[in-house]
């Protein structure tokens, strides 16, 4: 998403206020991440990862210990939300804040938004999106950026609901694991 041709805030439309995204009533509690959360962050992660397809590399316990170690030992600029009910938590959306330099301005990147199977369809994503749309216009944020696969249809749907929306034609890299040693000693970085 290019700052230049994005309006002030009009990717920060509140979809709390549409009525086609969320009802009147709010389907879950949205809070920031507590470290007595972690266990069931982990559990979420775990049933994001499934829903790709990929198998969960670590026990739960072990993510939930390396989670708590990263989002509240060290100085982590990765923030997360979280959506909970009376049957626990329904899902999250983490995120980072970013500087452009070319715009002069921050915005928000969102790593993951994730809602559990059983909750999807009940507004949570929407109360997820609302709150950090809140927190952004908060903090003085313009922008808040995402990516998406394009063979999710629902998620594609739920995203088109949100407003004015510039698609990207850029492509995104990414090197890890092998690649990004490989890239590294090729390159004698």
């Amino acid at each position: 998403m290019s700052a230049e041709t994005t309006p002030r805030h009009a990717a920060l439309t509140n979809p709390a206020t549409d009525a086609t995204i969320a009802d009147s009533r709010k389907p879950a509690v949205i809070r920031p991440l507590k470290a007595s959360d972690v266990d069931g962050l982990a559990l979420l992660t775990q049933e994001l990862l499934a829903f790709y397809g990929l198998p969960a590399r670590n026990q739960r316990s072990y993510m939930a210990h390396v989670m708590a170690s990263e989002l509240f030992e060290r100085d982590s600029n990765l923030k997360v939300l979280i959506a909970e009910t009376s049957a626990g938590l329904q899902g999250f959306v983490a995120y980072t804040e970013v500087f452009a330099l070319a715009s002069c301005q921050r915005s928000f990147f969102i790593q993951d938004l994730f809602v559990t199977r059983r909750a999807r369809a009940s507004g949570v994503g929407a109360s997820l999106m609302a709150e950090l749309v809140r927190q952004a216009e908060e903090c003085g944020v313009e922008q808040i950026d995402w990516t998406a696969d394009p063979w999710n249809e629902k998620a594609t749907a739920f995203y088109e609901k949100l407003g004015p929306l510039l698609k990207s034609d850029k492509i995104l890299y990414r090197l890890a694991g092998a690649s990004l040693r490989r890239s590294m000693q090729d390159q004698k970085l």
